[in-house]
């Protein structure tokens, strides 16, 4: 591999770019795939507590162009967590499921929905300290056993000298189980558009709820993992940090 860092940093992409060559196999592989019925199951934690959320309504008023142009990243933010009518409109519309076999607003390659959201609690108020899962299908929040010290949670953020307080911290996962089953190693770019998608949602929602979501790329990959016990094939996509504009 060259050492060229603009170089480096490309070939990770051409490694599953498709062309003429390619593109027979990566078409086989997905048909394959879809004949054998490779489905993949929303992630649920039966059997731990739950904190089930007001479902959102939609809001005729809100103007999707005047959000886009508001929208701005903040770095110093307020850590009151968001009550749990507004948590749950931001949860719902931008991630919910609102048809059947888990179909949302966040665009999922081959419909597989291998993408989760976690969430861990870096402020004060109503949810118990600790990480999170959000529950699509109940619309509800599932609290795992992980670290309750908001301090554990920001020393895995290699970004969080960019910024200051926070209520709560979003941390994206993707599953490689079925997407890689179908799509090979091109699989790895749909989590990373899926997750992308997700973050954008997360980022708009917070704007016109009153929020700001920091989309954050620096994680420790690995020990994030640990923290929230995934599965070994489950990798860490994405983070942002959550809260009202201070």
């Amino acid at each position: 591999m060259s050492d060229d860092p603009d170089r480096r940093a490309l070939a990770l992409l051409d490694g599953t770019r498709l062309d003429a060559a390619t593109l027979p196999a990566f078409r086989d592989g997905a048909l394959a795939a879809e004949a054998a019925g490779v489905t993949h199951t929303l992630r649920r934690y039966p059997g731990h507590p739950t904190v089930s959320l007001p479902r959102p309504r939609p809001r005729r008023l809100t103007a999707l162009d005047a959000t886009l142009l508001g929208r701005r990243s903040v770095r110093h933010l307020g850590a009151r967590i968001p009550s749990a009518k507004t948590l749950g409109a931001l949860l719902g519309l931008g991630f919910g499921v609102h048809e059947t076999v888990g179909r949302g607003p966040t665009p999922s390659a081959g419909g597989l929905q291998s993408l989760s959201l976690y969430l861990a609690v870096l402020g004060d108020g109503w949810l118990a300290p600790g990480a999170w899962h959000y529950d699509r299908e109940a619309h509800a929040l599932a609290h795992l056993d992980a670290p309750t010290d908001p301090a554990v949670w920001r020393e895995l953020l290699v970004s969080a000298d960019q910024f200051v307080g926070g209520a709560l911290l979003w941390i994206l996962v993707g599953d490689g189980r079925a997407i890689g089953r179908k799509y090979g190693d091109r699989a790895a770019r749909f989590l990373l558009l899926e997750a992308g998608h997700l973050m954008q949602n997360l980022c708009l929602l917070s704007h016109s709820l009153g929020l700001c979501t920091l989309p954050l790329g620096g994680v420790l990959d690995d020990r994030m993992a640990r923290a929230l016990t995934l599965l070994p094939t489950d990798r860490v996509l994405y983070a942002g940090v959550c809260g009202p504009p201070a």
